[in-house]
């Protein structure tokens, strides 16, 4: 359930005296273990109703979990529209909201959606919607010397998956909801067995497990190898990774089966380290804030590749209000037989720049950043459902780079390629359905440096513009022969502003009836 302006009063309340609360009543007795409610009334069955109207939300809260009891479920007798929300508070509990609205700090799951919410009044996908019948449980898994560390969510006793606690002291049962929703609770459910949510190996030794991601990543040292097992892992700020480190998935398992990395907000994955390797991951952004600077990309993002190089394999990376996959000049990216989409901004961005320039503060500079580390590399990889730009190559002014694409497919983008003063060299590529250019060239802010594409045995297909070279400040030039095909769409080329489209020979294939050469500006 989504917050929205017309949420209830927000009310600190105390239950009324007489109320069988204690943790040590007899838990048989209706609202036994609850410690603070309001808009709640228990019934002889043992279940709560929610007497709130509306979107008055009320709630129940439980007492502390702890090692000894980590865990409890409620299970939904009478549903309503907008659901029912269960998760973690800490001291202050509020009615008028739903767990994990931004009223006061805590996490929910919301049984309308499936929305895992944490601080926002918008959720991230997370699990499956739940309806009467159901049962929804939550807990916390703790290390062995009684740390809390993870927030685990469940369907009917199966994992959903696993979320870094946000706070040491976030760990209230609480359960909210308005009239007419009725739901069971058992304060004292004991908790599903679980396989850990990651291991970390280190060369020979036996490997390490870890209750969430987060951990694993922040205790692996370079060279370790983070395995993450099939699931859901949900991060509210992302994952940032300093170390030389492999993240993969189960080996041995179909891509359908690996774990899913989900974020809200910046980059799921932000790549600061010399050398980091992905292998066989689904990861997806659901965030929409700008605080990392990247207003051009979206806001959140996929990957973000900073420093070093980073490697992707066989891996699913989409972004619902941002860029899927972004590297700089001071990082080199090779992705092979990887899915980018859909994404609510571009695909993949070579050479991004950031909040004060380049990068965030402190992580480079113009200078330092126009030695690019080497080539960029794309192989088989698939493009699909952006709303801005597919593949972007778009150097800082004043700067250069190099990416080559093999094998790789852009579909249904408003524009395939776009690049800015860089050479691309595409091999055996398509790109079809895109809804404006499938490739265009542009050097208008290049300070003198040239902007070439060349492509080899590559196809574009039904678009409305198949290459576009536009000049202006250097060199634009694509380079297109025979080996290529252009086919349905309605203009073939168009030069301005000193643009070039290198023929060789007259490209072959099929071309649509209306397919022109176009020619401006000494093009």
């Amino acid at each position: 359930a989504e917050g929205g302006s017309n949420e209830g009063p927000a009310q600190d309340l105390e239950p009324s005296e007489g109320d069988p609360l204690s943790a040590t009543a007899n838990h048989n007795l209706p609202g036994a273990g609850i410690n603070k409610f309001a808009l709640a009334e228990f019934l002889a069955s043992g279940g709560v109703e929610f007497t709130g109207s509306d979107r008055e939300y009320g709630f129940v809260r439980g007492q502390q979990l702890s090692k000894e009891q980590p865990y409890f479920e409620v299970t939904i007798v009478v549903d309503r529209e907008d659901g029912i929300g269960i998760g973690l508070c800490g001291n202050k509990v509020m009615s008028g909201a739903m767990p994990g609205w931004p009223a006061y700090p805590s996490i929910g799951y919301h049984s309308d959606d499936g929305g895992l919410f944490q601080g926002r009044n918008y959720g991230m996908p997370f699990g499956p919607p739940c309806h009467a019948g159901d049962r929804m449980g939550c807990g916390v898994l703790f290390s062995a010397g009684g740390v809390a560390e993870t927030v685990v969510f469940t369907k009917n006793r199966e994992l959903i998956g696993w979320v870094p606690l946000p706070a040491s002291g976030m760990l209230f049962p609480v359960v909210a909801s308005a009239a007419p929703a009725v739901a069971n609770l058992d304060l004292k459910a004991e908790l599903p067995s679980f396989p850990p949510a990651c291991w970390v190996k280190t060369g020979t030794a036996e490997a390490i497990a870890f209750s969430n991601l987060a951990l694993a990543v922040a205790s692996a040292k370079d060279g370790d190898i983070v395995t993450a097992n099939g699931g859901v892992h949900a991060f509210n700020k992302g994952l940032a990774v300093t170390r030389s480190i492999t993240i993969c998935g189960v080996e041995g398992k179909e891509l359908a089966a690996e774990p899913e990395l989900r974020g809200g907000e910046d980059f799921v994955i932000d790549s600061k380290g010399i050398k980091v390797r992905l292998k066989g991951l689904s990861i997806k952004s659901f965030g929409g804030d700008k605080s990392a600077g990247w207003e051009e990309l979206g806001g959140a993002g996929g990957v973000c590749a900073r420093q070093g190089s980073i490697t992707i394999e066989s891996c699913k990376i989409s972004s619902q209000n941002g860029t899927g996959v972004v590297s700089t000049l001071l990082c080199q990216l090779h992705a092979s037989h990887t899915n980018v989409g859909p994404c609510g901004r571009h695909g993949i961005v070579f050479f991004a720049q950031g909040k004060g320039g380049i990068f965030a503060p402190g992580e480079g500079s113009v200078e330092t950043s126009r030695n690019n580390p080497g080539v960029q590399l794309l192989d088989g990889v698939t493009v699909r459902d952006c709303e801005e730009v597919g593949v972007a190559v778009n150097p800082p002014k004043g700067s250069k780079g190099s990416v080559t694409i093999t094998g790789c497919s852009v579909e249904a983008c408003k524009d395939g390629l776009v690049v800015h003063p860089a050479k691309v060299t595409l091999q055996s590529s398509s790109f079809v359905g895109c809804r404006r250019n499938a490739i265009k060239v542009l050097s208008w802010r290049s300070e003198g440096l040239a902007c070439e594409v060349q492509c080899k045995e590559c196809t574009i297909k039904d678009c409305p513009m198949g290459l576009r070279a536009e000049g202006g400040g250097g060199v634009a030039k694509i380079g297109w022969d025979n080996s290529n095909t252009i086919q349905e769409c309605i203009t073939s080329f168009a030069c301005e502003e000193g643009g070039v489209i290198d023929q060789h020979t007259e490209p072959s294939g099929e071309e649509s009836e209306y397919s022109e050469y176009s020619e401006s500006s000494g093009g």
